[in-house]
């Protein structure tokens, strides 16, 4: 199965949490998992791929460039989707809802919606990126 993992990132969180969750799939045998920003994304890049996880940090603009690579994948059959955003720890949810919905009305199935957390100064807190990887890792057992 072919994984694609778009970021759409503002401060660097997203895409930390992109590469570990990359990282944690290619460790259970996903190797043909690759993760790129979103403004990166060709439609090459989305056809013949199975599994789609898409993130952004949380805000007002965010995902807009995510979005596109959704409306990309649309009508593509089969398609699995993840949604994941960064946000800080007691904020509500935001772009995460806004991407899971760009799958959902694009015939993505949405698999699971996910946040990590942020610290005050906008990076990651600690273990987060350990727990992405963790993350990661146990996606491709959701996908068989």
């Amino acid at each position: 199965m072919k994984a694609l993992v778009v970021y759409d990132s503002a401060n660097g969180s997203a895409d930390q949490v992109a590469q570990a969750i990359c990282s944690g799939m290619k460790q259970m045998g996903f190797t043909d998992a690759v993760c790129k920003a979103a403004s990166a994304v060709s439609p090459t890049d989305v056809q013949g791929t199975d599994v789609l996880v898409v993130g952004s940090p949380n805000g007002f603009m965010a995902g807009r460039k995510a979005s596109k690579v959704i409306r990309n994948a649309a009508g593509k059959s089969g398609l699995k989707g993840v949604a994941f955003e960064t946000r800080q720890a007691n904020s509500a949810a935001g772009s995460l809802e806004k991407i899971a919905a760009a799958m959902s009305a694009s015939g993505i199935e949405v698999l699971d919606k996910t946040y990590f957390s942020l610290a005050a100064n906008k990076a990651l807190m600690d273990g987060e990126r350990d727990m992405a990887e963790a993350y990661g890792r146990n996606l491709p057992s959701r996908f068989q």
